[in-house]
């Protein structure tokens, strides 16, 4: 039930209560009375708080509304409204009208009534000047003109009264004496929702006025229905020209729109009452819904996008007399209550503030409150006053558009919404500080001076020395080995130790030991000399150096080496190495150095002491050798000590910018997993790039070295930036990358508000990221597609065109004509396609009949847009009409020479023709929604009934449906000599399939078995046809083959199986033999063939 309020055993007219601080409260006036005596005439105004917002606990002890005053009147009451006559929303400022049925309209101050006072000074004025019931009146609900009520009476006048001071009545035509009489009783006024001077007033008569109060005037006079009574008229809540009228004799409910016709309407709301409407109400809250009550007691909701009901708000009584028991009341007299005619309603009305709640009056003399709320989304949308007052939407580069739908203010705001102003604020930092053109070394040493961080700071000197022309020396100073102050230290160098290690001995033996020490002999003994000097005079150098080493000599065996050749010399230092490398740590540098065993140096050094085996490969190791140097002393950092950040550095050196980023991505990656959540650590991910990019300028090469890793890297920096709005700084760091996702990015930047200010992307505009493919015909929701809706519109253009042409009139043809040019220019644009896309009309075809191409095959097919038929044969030719004699001759088209022609048909000419009577009968400029977009945005393309009879969904023309089938039909004829031969591994399938066709022939058939075999034929010829044309799939005819051979066989359950299974996954594709296949299996099963 939607039911949530009722007064009881009250006939009356109601109001809803304008103020927002009693919104639930409805005003009663007796319209009739329901006691027994006949003296009493006198009426009663109630308010009453129907409780709609109350909470469950207050219901539950107050479950009937709460009646919060009354006024006690002399007649009986025609009409009520409820004004606020003032912008302040107070109760001191709204009054009650009451027109009463002895043509007097009195006003009450509601504030006194609702105090619970009896009315005790209500009562403001009383005013005749009707001369009999005052049957409708409506105060202004513009806040600047709220001081005015319209009134009507079933004399026929309109009166208005200004009660902003004292009461002043005049009439809206300007004849204050007598007034303005309107031939019929006023049943209804109405103000425009949108201009405040402007009111409708509708009669008996069949008429509604529209008054013009500053001109004192009528501005249109329509005549809705000939001796038809207008019981009631509602104006559009937000469109001031959209006016809709209720008819009592069956005439329904119209739509009309004043800028197109007030003698045709927009629409007619049609399959909802049947026979008369008493009361109509627009939503306030949503201007496409409207609430109506009529003869057949029903009470509707309408959805004026489907211009049909969506729901019909039940009758309590009636929905539930099957489920209650009956009660006996006090008018159920000689045989029971009221007759189903008297439960009807006679009025309707939406509350002004709570939004889906309406109220009811009908003649059992009930007043009730229903909440449509939930009936009002059965038209498959939310209804309007459910849609929020603002909105946001989140859009590409920080976008946010925020939406206010406030009705004191509307606007839609575009901002920039930076979600982190920290990483925002060091990327516009870089981009000031690292522009083109800046000393790279002043901004690596900024960098390194602001570095918080041992590694960073390291990282950003290395960058520095790496930009320095003396590189190599600035980084040995770096390391702690400067040479200036070195020189200066071993110059000023004194030995005060006394090692004896180093001291002299005179002992005979070569070798003597003091405290466990090796001491070197720097004289040698008697003998030795002897031996030395012999060899020397024989000239054998290597002996005597051999008996210096002996001898532990090892100074003379060097400078003997020196005259001994280049061998020897080569053999004695590798020798003295070998035996004082251990005692002298420095002896293995100057072996590598003298060798050239940088290599072994590095490959042997101590990964704890990198600093000094890079200064020794900066002072040493040849240009074309140091950076191959450098990678090899940071693999072995790697490797041996797993000191990846320092082998970052040494890979830095050998400028190699791969294996330099493993780190900064490692740490990266860790400030990822430490962040909140596991996002981006955007800062981290800023300092990468930073890094990477001054390191790039150092190698004087672009990012395209970079691995896909870096480039992913650089799309969600790009892109971080790019939601920060700052997107021309985003498009610096996509130029150079050709992944899917830069390639993307650097598109969706180029098509945004900033790629103007890109200069990177206008000069060489990015390429689309997407490939384009052929996904074949569109499709609309009804299988019609695309090319079969512009042929529509062709012929359309070309039925004009013949109907020009033979027309009796030649200035009105060739007026058709230029009007059909004019046409066709404006959708060119629209209409561009291929000649193969576009069918063709040819002159060749009957009336009616074109040649479409069919996407799948590419072969021509023939269609008829009348009757939808279509065959693959071109149909026959029928004798054209000729026209008559008299006619004037065809006129020359201006048109070009690929223009459709068609042969004239009657059924054009009469369709035209009628067009044209229509036209000429309402030559007042009326036009339907199809020719104005803001109405069928609106309502739909509408004309006078509702076009939308076969369409699925409300607001979507349909007009093509059922004009062409999706696909191309397929010939069943059955001709054995003329069917297309198949390939040579589908001819046995071809031969099968036709030989066991001929044989079901020839047997004895029935009547009811000749009929399954010519749909097996039919089967066999649109199968075998359709294998041809490349239009069956492989796997069917595979199966279609596997099932001949097993009817061969005479295995007709296997058969029968196969059948089976495609009739079930492929019929809606191949249900065109399927059908006829299924009885070839039947007829063969039966026969035993």
């Amino acid at each position: 039930m939607t039911k949530i309020a009722e007064v009881k055993d009250r006939g009356a007219v109601v109001a809803w209560s304008p103020l927002s601080d009693h919104a639930d409260v409805l005003a009663l006036g007796s319209k009739e009375k329901g006691g027994l005596g006949f003296e009493d005439r006198g009426g009663e105004l109630e308010l009453y708080d129907l409780n709609i917002t109350q909470s469950s606990n207050y219901l539950a002890t107050h479950p009937e509304p709460t009646l919060l005053g009354s006024v006690k009147t002399a007649t009986l009451f025609g009409s009520l409204a409820w004004g606020k006559c003032g912008d302040s929303g107070d109760n001191s400022t709204s009054v009650l009208a009451g027109g009463m049925v002895d043509g007097t309209v009195n006003l009450w101050r509601s504030s006194a009534i609702l105090g619970g006072r009896d009315g005790e000074g209500a009562l403001l004025a009383s005013i005749r000047r009707h001369t009999g019931a005052v049957s409708a009146l409506k105060f202004n609900p513009h806040a600047d003109s709220s001081n005015l009520l319209a009134t009507g009476g079933i004399s026929g006048q309109v009166w208005m009264m200004d009660i902003s001071q004292t009461v002043n009545v005049y009439s809206p035509n300007g004849d204050d004496k007598n007034g303005c009489n309107l031939g019929g009783e006023v049943t209804q006024v109405a103000w425009n929702s949108q201009v405040s001077h402007i009111l409708a007033s509708s009669s008996a008569n069949g008429s509604v006025v529209v008054w013009d109060l500053r001109q004192k005037k009528s501005w249109c006079e329509m005549r809705v229905e000939a001796n038809c009574p207008v019981s009631d008229i509602s104006w559009n809540p937000t469109q001031g020209l959209h006016l809709m009228t209720a008819s009592k004799g069956g005439g329904g409910l119209k739509l009309w729109d004043l800028r197109a016709s007030t003698s045709m309407p927009l629409a007619t709301l049609e399959g909802g009452h049947v026979g008369g409407v008493l009361s109509i109400d627009w939503c306030p809250h949503d201007d496409t819904l409207v609430v109506s009550c009529g003869d057949d007691n029903r009470t509707l909701l309408w959805d004026l996008y489907s211009l049909s009901p969506i729901a019909e708000i039940p009758n309590d009584d009636s929905s539930s007399a099957g489920h209650q028991s009956h009660r006996h009341h006090s008018n159920d007299f000689y045989g029971g209550g009221l007759a189903s005619s008297q439960h009807k309603r006679f009025d309707v009305s939406w509350s002004p503030i709570r939004r889906g709640v309406v109220s009811t009056c009908s003649f059992d003399r009930k007043v009730q409150a229903h909440s449509v709320i939930g009936l009002a989304t059965m038209c498959g949308r939310p209804p309007k006053w459910m849609s929020p007052a603002g909105g946001v939407s989140c859009g590409f580069g920080g976008a946010v558009v925020s939406i206010n739908n406030s009705n004191s203010r509307r606007s839609v705001v575009i901002e920039t919404f930076v979600e982190h102003p920290e990483f925002k604020e060091v990327s516009e930092q870089f981009e000031a500080e690292f522009s083109p053109g800046t000393d790279c070394i002043t901004y690596c040493n900024a960098m390194a001076t602001r570095a918080t961080d041992s590694y960073e700071r390291q990282v950003w000197s290395f960058m520095q020395i790496m930009f320095e022309t003396n590189a190599r020396e600035e980084l040995l100073s770096y390391l702690g080995f400067d040479p200036d102050k070195i020189h200066q230290a071993a110059m000023e160098f004194k030995d005060d130790e006394d090692d004896d290690s180093y001291g002299l001995s005179n002992s005979d033996s070569p070798e003597g030991d003091k405290n466990g020490k090796k001491v070197v002999r720097t004289t040698m003994s008697k003998s030795a000399e002897i031996a030395v000097k012999d060899a020397l005079l024989v000239g054998n150098f290597e002996a005597a150096v051999e008996c210096c080493f002996r001898a532990g000599n090892f100074a003379d065996a060097l400078v003997l080496a020196s005259c001994g050749g280049g061998d020897l010399w080569q053999k004695t230092q590798a020798e003295y190495f070998a035996r004082e490398s251990d005692r002298r740590p420095f002896l293995s540098l100057v072996n590598a150095v003298i060798n050239d065993q940088l290599n072994d140096l590095v490959a042997n050094s101590d990964p704890s002491k990198w600093r000094e085996t890079l200064a020794i490969l900066s002072t040493y190791g040849k240009s074309d050798e140091f950076p191959t140097l450098c990678e090899a002393l940071g693999d072995r950092l790697e490797e041996a000590g797993g000191d990846f950040a320092n082998a970052s550095l040494c890979f830095m050196c050998a400028l190699k910018l791969g294996d330099a980023i493993r780190y900064w991505k490692y740490t990266l990656q860790n400030a990822n997993i430490a962040n909140e959540g596991g996002a981006s650590d955007l800062l981290s991910l800023h300092e990468f790039i930073e890094k990477v990019t001054v390191f790039t300028q150092a190698l004087d090469s672009s990012q395209n070295d970079l691995d896909d890793d870096v480039a992913k890297l650089y799309a969600d920096y790009s892109k971080a930036l790019a939601n920060q709005g700052m997107l021309v700084s985003a498009a610096k760091y996509l130029k150079s990358f050709d992944t899917q996702e830069c390639k993307e990015l650097r598109d969706r930047i180029y098509c945004s508000r900033m790629g103007r200010f890109c200069p990177d992307l206008m000069a060489s505009p990015p390429d689309f990221p997407f490939e384009f493919v052929n996904v074949g015909v569109a499709q609309d929701l009804y299988g019609v597609t695309v090319k079969q809706g512009r042929l529509k519109q062709q012929m359309q253009m070309q039925h004009e065109h013949d109907f020009a042409a033979h027309s009796t009139n030649a200035k009105f043809a060739q007026q058709t004509q230029e009007k059909q040019q004019s046409q066709q220019l404006q959708q060119s644009p629209q209409i561009q396609s291929t000649p193969a896309e576009v069918p063709s009309v040819d002159v060749s075809l009957p009336s009616g009949w074109v040649a479409v191409l069919d996407p799948s095959s590419g072969q021509t097919y023939y269609a008829n847009q009348s009757t939808g038929e279509s065959s693959w044969d071109p149909p026959p030719m029928t004798p054209a009409l000729q026209p008559a004699a008299n006619c004037y001759p065809p006129q020359q088209s201006a048109e070009p020479t690929n223009t459709i022609q068609e042969t004239p048909s009657f059924s054009a000419t009469n369709s035209s023709s009628t067009s044209l009577k229509v036209a000429s009968k309402y030559g007042d400029g009326f036009v339907t929604s199809a020719s104005n977009p803001q109405l069928a945005e609106q309502y739909g393309n509408v004309g006078t009934s509702n076009p939308y009879t076969n369409a699925n969904r409300p607001g979507t023309a349909a007009a093509a449906v059922g004009m062409t089938p999706k696909k191309a039909p397929v010939s069943g004829t059955w001709a054995p000599d003329s069917m297309p031969a198949l390939s040579e591994e589908n001819k046995e399938l071809q031969d099968g399939l036709m030989a066991i066709v001929d044989r079901l022939t020839s047997s004895d058939l029935s009547s009811m078995e000749k009929k399954q075999v010519a749909e097996s034929q039919k089967a066999v010829a649109v199968f075998i046809k359709t294998v041809s044309r490349g239009g069956m799939d492989a796997d069917i005819v595979n199966k279609v083959r596997t099932m001949m051979y097993n009817l061969q066989s005479r295995d007709y359950a296997s058969a029968s199986s196969i059948v089976t299974g495609l009739v079930s996954n492929e019929w809606k594709d191949h249900k065109d033999w399927l059908k006829g296949m299924k009885f070839l299996i039947q007829m063969v099963t039966k026969k035993q063939l």
